[in-house]
């Protein structure tokens, strides 16, 4: 599906269903990041975007090349017993730099201050009702949530949210975990398929109190590992292999520091800016009273995989940021490099102030296949 929702002169926007070439291109290159801080390639990324299922993209182009895109992400999440249909904001970008003229000279600005001026108003008619997304003359706006995570410092894109009607709802910390030494004698298990059915219900049961759950990456590749007691699973985790290049952390002594350390053959195993090979942990479980077992299991799938570091993404409220916030010993690279912040925006749709509410004042459950 490709559909022209807007044109002026040499400049169009297209609603597609499918990631065409140029954007595939885009993030087979580009360093993700807010100036000033932690910026990244994903190089993971183009793998999964190529796989995604109900995305709907918007393309900002001028004379057929691309100059932004915005895509939309559909699922259902369970927010206790009520099942919401959601949105999730992914592939916000701006790309190539535009121009105007004035009194016959060329006045230059900002790469994408012009670009993303019209991105704005090009998405306005669908922020009102995403449903337009599928049914572009849909009239009624039926119940759903849009969700965005923005990095601390990221002002357009806090612009954008704004101004598309969403409201901050939460604050997200990204972190580190890691051991530079292996953690062997750790029983760990890749949980077989034919106890996933049942593991799904124990994870339903233990984000209950959280908002917007949904476990459709839980189980992807099989890469669900569990730790157990007497035959009964204590603890299990999805554990998925990524790979980032790192342009810098946002600190130029540690990134000189990092360069230079990262020369030496054991430290280059273990961690480099060229290849940050880490574990992209989501889907976590402990049995109550057994908190702990959760990073014996962490150690255990790190050595099983030969990995050294994990990347995690939660909510400041939820129960599994206090624990880790309180125990501490996240590992060396975390005391260095810190944790990344973000603000969780939303908006509503047709929403009883009721349901709202319920969302509001729940942590939110974050899948880390949706932020690598």
């Amino acid at each position: 599906m490709k559909r022209t929702v807007w044109e002026q002169g040499s400049v169009s926007s297209t609603l597609e269903d499918a990631p065409p070439p140029e954007l595939i291109e885009y993030f087979e290159t580009v360093f993700l990041g807010t100036p000033g801080g932690l910026q990244y390639h994903q190089t993971t990324a183009v793998d999964k975007l190529k796989r995604i299922d109900n995305c709907y993209f918007l393309f900002l182009r001028r004379a057929g090349v691309m100059l932004g895109s915005i895509g939309y992400v559909l699922r259902e999440a369970h927010t206790g017993d009520r099942t919401h249909k959601t949105w999730l904001i992914r592939y916000f970008s701006m790309k190539a730099p535009m121009r105007t003229k004035k009194k016959g000279k060329v006045k230059k600005r900002p790469i994408e201050n012009r670009g993303f001026s019209l991105l704005k108003d090009i998405t306005h008619i669908f922020h009102e009702n995403l449903e337009r997304l599928r049914d572009f003359d849909m009239k009624e706006t039926p119940q759903a949530v849009c969700t965005g995570l923005v990095e601390k410092g990221n002002d357009r894109s806090r612009n954008f949210a704004e101004i598309g009607g969403y409201k901050k709802i939460g604050s997200v910390d990204t972190f580190m975990f890691s051991r530079l030494r292996a953690r062997k004698n750790i029983k760990v298990e890749q949980l077989p398929e034919n106890e996933q059915a049942e593991m799904r219900k124990v994870l339903r049961e233990f984000y209950k109190d959280h908002a917007l759950y949904h476990d459709d990456y839980i189980f992807f590749n099989n890469d669900y590992y569990v730790l157990r007691e007497n035959g009964e699973i204590i603890a299990g985790l999805q554990a998925n292999r990524e790979k980032w290049e790192i342009q810098t952390i946002g600190n130029k002594f540690l990134d000189m520091l990092f360069n230079f350390v990262s020369k030496f053959p054991i430290v280059k195993k273990r961690i480099s800016y060229e290849e940050m090979r880490f574990l992209g942990i989501e889907g976590m479980y402990y049995k109550p009273g057994r908190e702990a077992s959760l990073y014996k299991l962490l150690e255990g799938v790190l050595t099983l995989k030969e990995y050294y570091l994990a990347l995690l993404v939660m909510d400041v409220r939820s129960p599994e940021h206090k624990l880790f916030m309180t125990r501490k010993k996240l590992g060396p690279i975390n005391a260095v490099v810190g944790t990344f912040e973000a603000d969780l925006y939303a908006r509503f749709y047709s929403f009883p102030e009721e349901e709202e509410r319920e969302i509001i004042d729940r942590p939110v459950y974050f899948s880390i296949y949706d932020n690598t």
